[in-house]
């Protein structure tokens, strides 16, 4: 199953990705992998609007993660 997840984060335009879960609920947070090279940032968005599922959900940005790739926490 996959559904429009609409990612906010303050001073940056909405965008909505799809993203595919293997579960009839949204996912409680999502992790967006940003960067290049040996350096990546993970975008965490938290669910803060479910009432469009199963089409759709709202996530907001709560924190930037980064790591190398040779991190095994990624």
């Amino acid at each position: 199953m996959a559904f429009d997840a609409r990612l906010l984060r303050k001073d940056v335009s909405p965008r909505t990705v799809r993203v595919r879960v293997d579960s009839d609920r949204p996912p409680g947070t999502l992790r967006d992998i940003t960067g290049g090279g040996d350096l990546l940032n993970v975008d965490v968005y938290a669910l803060a609007d479910a009432d469009g599922w199963p089409n759709e959900a709202t996530y907001t940005f709560v924190e930037t993660v980064r790591r190398t790739r040779a991190d095994p926490d990624i």
